[in-house]
């Protein structure tokens, strides 16, 4: 006899992103069409070789760390832990409601560890000096450690680090280990700061990045003829995933339910997606979620504003949804958020379920010149309301790392 697979809720979400450190004035600004990229001033952003980004706005190191505290962690283990912060406290979970031994952390990161690590080699190369903090400081399973660590969570702890879709492979990790009664509840999704001047200056090399550093707000143009790629931003998104049974029992609120994940890989080129791959996943995510090409009511994209991916993402969801694809709203958050690398993923599925909640969908910004190869609807009047059950969001990465997420409103079974 096959395991009854348990329902998988949403108890807790936290926001540290280009556009606020606290999900309304997070969903606020991305509804009303805000873009957080801006020029990079200052002596830190002084020998990058790209002076435009999205940098987390309203986070002081000083209002959640001590002196000590921050040292010995990388940026992106600070904007994760106060992302968690938010997520834990949302879920009811900060005074002993949950048992902290079964507890799993799984937060992804990817090029945090190399941004943090620049200073540390740059001092060995040019001073022969090395700091003992290299090691941990640069680890990519430091924003998931230190959550572990702080609030004392001794379920199982690990990173996914698939590129661009490592957020959304950490979501579908503990989903997976929650439905099959591996687990009960996990801290998940993603933190991620690319801002060194060797890793933005790796980015710029690859041609990957716009050169609108004229217009920061506008530099990034998803979907848009005229666009000529993405911009670089940071940011954390972490929630809490939990089983249903679990979540009831202890009253905690259930924002949406996570309904199915599917994941591929391209196995082709490090840096060109195909179309086969992310159609791959979208095909497995609604064949594990049960569900059919009409119940999908928006999709939000992966979207990065880079000439390839636009026209590829485009192509693959009409691969999978056919006539269908052109009824379906397609929109992407990374004008507005830029490209937080792993944690684009965990920022966009937060917005999903606050589009659930709200009924609502934040629109595709930056859009200029119509592209017949980018035919489809992308949301580029503003925001729109629409009714949503379910929502498609796809992560695809550097390296052909495909993961795809569908998201769902609740509804408690009868007999639950």
């Amino acid at each position: 006899m096959s395991q009854k697979l348990e329902r998988v809720v949403v108890t807790g979400m936290g926001v540290v992103s280009p556009l606020g450190c606290d999900l309304s004035g997070f969903w606020n600004d991305l509804l009303a069409g805000r873009s957080g990229v801006i020029s990079l001033e200052g002596s830190i952003f002084s020998g990058m070789p790209s002076k435009i980004g999205a940098v987390v706005q309203g986070y002081e190191e000083k209002d959640h760390f001590d002196s000590k505290e921050a040292r010995r962690m990388s940026r992106s283990s600070q904007l994760g832990l106060v992302a968690a912060k938010q997520a834990i406290a949302q879920a009811g979970m900060e005074n002993g409601e949950v048992d902290r031994t079964g507890v799993g952390v799984i937060v992804g990161s990817s090029i945090g560890g190399y941004s943090a690590s620049d200073q540390f080699f740059k001092s060995f190369y040019l001073q022969n000096r090395l700091s003992p903090f290299t090691i941990p400081i640069s680890m990519n399973v430091g924003p998931g450690s230190n959550i572990s660590i702080k609030h004392g969570f001794q379920g199982p702890l690990m990173s996914v680090d698939a590129a661009c879709s490592s957020a959304a492979h950490s979501i579908g990790y503990a989903f997976n280990m929650i439905r099959s009664g591996m687990l009960e509840i996990a801290v998940t999704g993603a933190a991620d700061s690319p801002f060194s001047p060797a890793v933005v200056g790796a980015w710029v090399a690859l041609h990957a990045v716009s050169n609108r550093t004229d217009n920061p707000a506008e530099a990034c143009r998803p979907f848009s003829a005229d666009r000529d790629g993405m911009v670089l931003g940071e940011g954390a998104g972490i929630l809490v995933l939990e089983a249903e049974g679990h979540a009831l029992k202890r009253g905690a609120p259930i924002l949406a339910e996570i309904k199915g994940c599917g994941a591929s890989a391209d196995s082709s080129h490090l840096t060109q997606p195909t179309q086969t791959g992310p159609a791959q996943a979208m095909r497995r995510a609604l064949t594990d979620a049960g569900l059919s090409l009409e119940e999908i009511d928006y999709i939000n994209a992966h979207a990065t504003g880079t000439e390839w991916n636009d026209k590829n993402e485009t192509a693959a969801i009409k691969e999978v949804f056919g006539k269908r694809a052109y009824e379906i709203p397609v929109a992407g958050n990374k004008a507005a958020l830029g490209h937080s690398i792993a944690g684009s993923g965990a920022l966009e599925l937060i917005g999903c379920v606050l589009s659930l909640r709200d009924q609502v969908i934040p629109p595709t910004i930056n859009y200029k010149v119509p592209d017949p190869e980018c035919d489809l609807d992308y949301v580029t009047e503003g925001r729109r309301s629409a009714k949503l059950e379910n929502i498609m969001s796809n992560s695809f990465a550097f390296g052909g790392s495909n993961a795809v997420l569908i998201v769902g409103k609740y509804e408690q079974n009868p007999q639950t």
